[in-house]
């Protein structure tokens, strides 16, 4: 018997979610009492990692019947410059950036601009802390001085881990960053059971990609779910305007409405509020320059 011809049975209440995803099928979780189930879904009602969903079964095969609802979606850019969802209902997102492989310029405000317009709480974690301890101290203190929540992590000596249980519990957190970073050494930790980890290229000092596929897991002991997503060499944000890009800055955001001009994309215009801040140090420098490049980056979708 194909799934599409199956009586209606449904599983409802808001208790069975998506860890991962295939072609045709889907591994949810019974949130109530841990119990998996694959199931398989029609392509118009392809769920995706996080997603709380309604299930029909008949006898041993069942069936994604709906998807409930998404409080937001966490994204990135496809090799088109659209935006492809990988992960839904999402609390935290938690970036991952160590000493080695060193992020690359604007990776952690490619991050926090998805934060912002896909409404998660972003968690910026300098991890491999024993390695240098100042290495991100500077920027650290930028992004603290923003208000943004910082942790310094060493798997090595579990620094900070317990700061970073406790921001997890009852929370769905997604973890990214670039591979080799530590993100499967951290989840090791907090999941309490091995899973693969890449090592680091001595060749070009870059992290090899594990996680082939987006996976959700139950935290022990905590009413709360970790999401580990691939690695990527340098996050993309998908095709998007200076204002959506601005709204990712908030020192930036809060500055708009002094330009001259109503339209004004704070790149080259007279009279603009934001550069007049900038002159000012009331919006820092970096992070200025840090907005004109990702804005510039756009161009490259066209």
């Amino acid at each position: 018997m194909k799934y599409q011809d199956l009586p209606i049975k449904y599983f409802t209440m808001e208790k069975y979610r998506v860890i991962s995803t295939q072609k045709q099928t889907a591994l949810v979780v019974n949130t109530e009492n841990g119990e998996k189930q694959a199931c398989f879904f029609s392509r118009k009602r392809k769920p995706i990692c996080g997603d709380y969903v309604e299930i029909q079964a008949n006898e041993n095969e069942y069936v994604i019947a709906s998807i409930i609802d998404q409080k937001n979606v966490f994204a990135r850019a496809n090799h088109k410059g659209q935006r492809q969802n990988i992960a839904a209902n999402v609390d935290n997102q938690i970036i991952v950036v160590a000493v080695k492989p060193e992020p690359t310029r604007d990776l952690i405000n490619r991050y926090l601009i998805a934060a912002h317009l896909c409404k998660m709480r972003p968690i910026i974690v300098f991890n491999k802390y024993d390695v240098d301890e100042e290495f991100f101290k500077k920027t650290e203190e930028l992004y603290k001085s923003l208000g943004y929540i910082t942790l310094n992590t060493s798997t090595k000596t579990n620094h900070c881990f317990k700061e970073l249980t406790d921001l997890m519990h009852g929370k769905t957190s997604i973890f990214v960053g670039m591979s080799g970073v530590g993100k499967s050494s951290i989840s090791e930790i907090i999941l309490k059971h091995p899973l693969k980890t890449g090592e680091i290229s001595k060749k070009t000092g870059k992290g090899s990609h594990v996680t082939s596929v987006t996976h959700m897991y139950r935290i022990p002991g905590s009413d709360g779910f970790l999401i580990d997503s691939p690695g990527v060499w340098e996050y993309g944000l998908w095709k998007m305007d200076e204002h959506e890009i601005a709204a990712g800055f908030p020192e930036i955001y809060e500055q708009l409405g002094h330009c001259k001009f109503s339209n004004c994309t704070h790149t080259h215009e007279p009279v603009c509020g934001i550069k007049i801040a900038v002159e000012e140090n009331k919006i820092n420098p970096l992070r200025y320059e840090s907005y004109l490049r990702i804005i510039d980056s756009m161009k490259y979708w066209d």
